[in-house]
């Protein structure tokens, strides 16, 4: 697949087709291409408010100019042709060295920390991770897995055969016997067990490498997959994808399954959390909201730099995407709760995926965030409501001091978290928290 057939937009960035406007920003498609990916976008409308359709890209254009513009959402969709459209998240990072650390990475890393999809060690800092569009990434962790199975042999177990043998083995099926053998005295039909690799779990596994050997854009991929699928020989495709998860067993004795058997609940069941799209011209798409992404990113490395002995944190579970809703919205939920055990004393830390710009009213910060500061602290018997915001390059070293403040009490305030040391950058926001109690008790 050559580069003519691969285009990537950022955030806020739009498709439009081909010499029909010049408005600058965009990526122009060929008026086909562009077609096909209006018409998925448009047949896969996500839910909103009744007569405010919401859409994976956004339609637009004035007068016979026809945009689709990435709005809240990543990943990527491909066509049954062959053509990918990528779309990454569009606040750069730069490291503390000056480094600019790629809107891809960032997007991998956001990823990997979604406890349901089972990357575990799979390298996105590799040339290949940074190559490939998300879903073929999502492909070359599974590969890796299956290789690392294969390497290890697959696992056995006791399976019963029946069959119509010249020998007594096992037990007669006394039943099918008289029926099939009444004029074959030298038969017996029997059922003993055998020891095989034609399992549940093998099956599903190799049922998704064929599965995937089909949609995969990859040609190393697809290499890998074919070089598998012949160490599967003497195990059977699944016909019946449920049955067989419902019959799989992880355990110790099948060490080295688990990450692989969850990427085939994924890919063959379409289900763990990530959604996997289809559409008359497109062979797959994986979109996510990065507001959801970034939240996730953010819990799961504040799980791990908070002290656990004398706190607890509790994620909620929101609802995406959460845009068109109604003002003041009695669902907005909080990301998380952080909670001393000790005395109970409780906290509200919602991660905000926004560039703040010092131009704008309140930095760009949205009426209903600041509504919902003190409408959660209420509703939740929180202290304070911490929002976290990623820090961009155009505030870096001047980052505002806002808080919102009844009475002189801080219910909430604004942080920026640094996506270069991010471990830091959250320990550093709880040293914030801490100093808020003191000089609340203080005054």
């Amino acid at each position: 697949m050559g580069k003519r057939d691969r285009f990537s937009i950022k955030e806020s960035e739009f498709f439009m087709i081909e010499g029909s406007s010049k408005r600058e920003g965009g990526i122009y498609l060929p008026e086909s291409d562009f077609e096909k990916l209006e018409n998925f976008v448009l047949e896969n409308p996500l839910s909103s408010l009744p007569g405010q359709p919401y859409y994976l890209l956004e339609p637009g254009g004035e007068g016979n100019e026809r945009i689709l513009k990435a709005s809240g959402f990543a990943g990527t969709i491909v066509l049954k042709s062959g053509t990918q459209f990528e779309i990454l998240p569009s606040l750069p990072v730069i490291s503390a060295e000056g480094q600019k650390i790629s809107e891809k990475h960032m997007l991998l890393l956001m990823l990997k920390s979604i406890r349901s999809l089972p990357f575990g060690k799979y390298n996105i800092n590799s040339m290949a991770a940074e190559r490939l569009n998300i879903f073929e990434n999502f492909v070359l962790s599974f590969v890796n897995d299956c290789f690392d199975i294969v390497n290890n042999g697959l696992k056995q177990k006791y399976i019963p055969h029946l069959a119509n043998e010249n020998f007594l083995k096992g037990k007669v099926d006394y039943g099918k016997h008289a029926t099939k053998n009444f004029a074959h005295k030298d038969k017996f039909y029997v059922v003993y067990d055998v020891f095989s690799i034609d399992r549940p779990e093998n099956r599903l596994i190799k049922s998704t490498l064929k599965y995937l050997r089909n949609v995969t854009s990859s040609a190393r991929s697809r290499n890998k997959i074919d070089i598998l699928i012949a160490n599967f020989d003497g195990v059977e495709y699944s016909t019946n994808y449920s049955q067989d998860f419902a019959q799989s067993v992880v355990d110790r004795s099948m060490v080295g399954y688990g990450n692989a058997l969850k990427w085939a609940q994924i890919f063959l069941l379409k289900k763990g959390g990530v959604t996997i799209g289809t559409g008359r011209d497109v062979i797959y798409s994986v979109m996510l909201p990065t507001e959801q992404l970034f939240d996730g990113f953010i819990s799961e490395r504040l799980g791990q730099v908070v002290d656990k002995r004398n706190y607890s944190i509790e994620v909620q579970h929101k609802i995406y995407p959460a845009i068109n809703r109604r003002v003041p919205d009695i669902d907005q939920k909080p990301g998380m709760f952080l909670t001393r055990k000790q005395d109970k004393h409780r906290v509200i830390i919602d991660a905000k995926w926004q560039a703040l710009e010092e131009s704008k009213k309140n930095y760009g910060i949205k009426d209903i965030d600041i509504y919902n500061a003190y409408n959660m602290q209420e509703i939740y018997s929180a202290e304070t409501v911490y929002y976290l915001y990623p820090l961009t390059e155009n505030i870096r070293g001047r980052e505002p001091n806002i808080v919102f403040r009844d009475n002189g009490k801080i219910l909430g305030r604004v942080c920026f978290i640094d996506m270069s040391r991010i471990e830091d950058s959250l320990t550093e926001v709880l040293m914030q928290m801490y100093n808020d109690e003191l000089s609340t008790i203080g005054s």
